[in-house]
């Protein structure tokens, strides 16, 4: 047994203040822990010792003059003797220590809640001598504080996939945010998601990870048209069912295919699945979803002007691209198609808004300046500055993004993984063979039939 005399030397370093340790189990759990796991310890004992002393000094007390009913009113400048002082409310609170930090447990008191920790997180931060303080509600009357003594969004948040026989395909685990949780979003339901930030931030090796997640069930298709038109995705293309680059005929064309299989779909499911809305079933390897991805997507719908011809027909092929896109978001949920658009920034000029402002989920990289932000995110980031994009511009936040995650309040900062190159070529050379046109699927389960229903705008 490790003497409390060495733990209590080993504390020498820690602020100045009276430390107790409280059970000979505290002294056993110091002397195992690692340099990290002590230091936590160590901030553990001190935000305990000196809780009253640092919630009078932040102001999360409340006096309870309701204690002293009946007490003479003293008159003004008149010494209140400690017999008639009103009673001094503190919550209490309970902590803990993680692989960040602290986790603190607290219980509210009459008017000192959740507005009011908040308010005070960033003294209790510089009281504590913490990075960072965040609270949020854990339920009726209870509030959750984290102490960060370490930063989740600037330690690197590698993933080295491997194929699973069993993959998630109703929720996407986007990342860890930044008390180091896991993070996820749905996916059921979901037809369109929105990716913007500044070149070289994170959005292809988000598209990579999303890949490495999805490619090994045989019921998800991908489609991927690359507008940067240079080398990202020709690791995926072999299990990718359509692939094109920056050329905006073949992206009109496989927008087409993809807008074909839509309308076939609607026209199948009661038949084929026996329900309205393929999420109540989930996708299937004879009904998969199809991903499509449109990187540098402002390659395709940016607005051509001018009055010679080519210029015409390029700003009808981007009228016509535009089209199918919007209907595919607007009307391929319940058949399970998505499409992901990505660009630098998701302003009207770069992804329409009538297509923009129908996607389900938004997520943003760095930003230079509001505009871009909201564009992606909404007006509500402004009220959100520590979340806020334009905050990751530093290098040390390269792979992390803004969004907003179900279930938490505001916006959540989110490290997604860094899948290498390598790793996802190694995906698609075990994957390959999953690759399957999901109209042929259909004309198989219809017994060669015509396609139940076509696109309008096409006959």
């Amino acid at each position: 047994m490790v003497d409390a005399l060495m733990v209590t030397e080993a504390l020498a370093a820690a602020p100045p203040v009276a430390i107790v340790l409280t059970s000979a189990a505290s002294t056993v759990v110091y002397a195992r822990a690692d340099a990290p796991k002590r230091a936590a310890l160590r901030k553990a004992w001190y935000v305990r010792a000196t809780w009253r002393r640092t919630a009078l000094r932040v102001g999360l007390y409340q006096t309870d003059e309701s204690s002293k009913v009946g007490a003479d009113v003293p008159l003004d400048g008149e010494y209140r003797t400690r017999a008639v002082r009103p009673t001094i409310l503190i919550p209490a609170l309970r902590v803990r220590t993680d692989a960040y930090g602290l986790v603190i447990e607290v219980h509210t008191i009459g008017r000192i809640g959740l507005t009011e920790f908040q308010a005070a997180a960033d003294y209790l931060a510089d009281t504590w001598k913490v990075l960072r303080v965040q609270v949020e509600r854990a339920g009726p009357g209870q509030l959750t504080v984290r102490a960060l003594l370490r930063d989740p969004l600037v330690e690197p948040f590698a993933n080295v996939p491997e194929p699973v026989s069993a993959v998630d395909l109703a929720s996407w685990p986007i990342g860890r945010d930044a008390y180091g949780q896991a993070v996820s979003v749905r996916c059921s339901g979901v037809s369109g998601v929105v990716v913007a930030g500044l070149a070289g931030f994170g959005k292809t090796s988000l598209i990579n990870a999303r890949y490495a997640q999805l490619a090994p069930s045989p019921a998800v298709q991908f489609v991927f048209i690359d507008g940067k038109g240079g080398p990202d995705y020709d690791d995926l293309a072999e299990r990718a069912w359509l692939f094109c680059k920056d050329d905006r005929l073949a992206a009109r064309d496989i927008l087409a295919q993809v807008h074909q299989l839509m309308y076939a779909r609607q026209g199948a499911i009661r038949e084929l699945l026996g329900v309205k809305n393929m999420w109540h079933l989930g996708p299937s390897e004879t009904w998969p979803l199809v991903l499509v991805v449109i990187d540098e997507a402002h390659t395709f719908f940016h607005e051509i002007k001018g009055g010679d011809k080519e210029t015409k027909e390029l700003a009808v092929l981007a009228a016509e691209t535009t089209r199918l896109a919007e209907e595919l978001v607007r009307k391929g949920r319940n058949v399970g198609i998505q499409v992901l658009f990505c660009t630098q920034k998701a302003t009207g000029d770069a992804i329409p808004t009538r297509i923009r402002d129908n996607c389900q989920v938004a997520i943003s990289y760095a930003q230079r300046t509001n505009e871009a932000s909201i564009a992606v995110l909404g007006s509500d980031i402004a009220e959100f500055p520590d979340a806020h994009p334009r905050r990751l511009q530093d290098p040390a936040y390269i792979g992390v993004a803004s969004m907003v995650a179900e279930g938490r309040p505001g916006f959540t900062l989110v490290r997604t993984p860094y899948i290498a190159d390598e790793d996802a070529a190694r995906i698609t050379t075990q994957t390959a063979h999953l690759r399957a046109d999901p109209l042929e699927l259909i004309r198989s389960q219809l017994g060669g039939l015509r396609l139940v229903k076509t696109d309008p705008a096409a006959s």
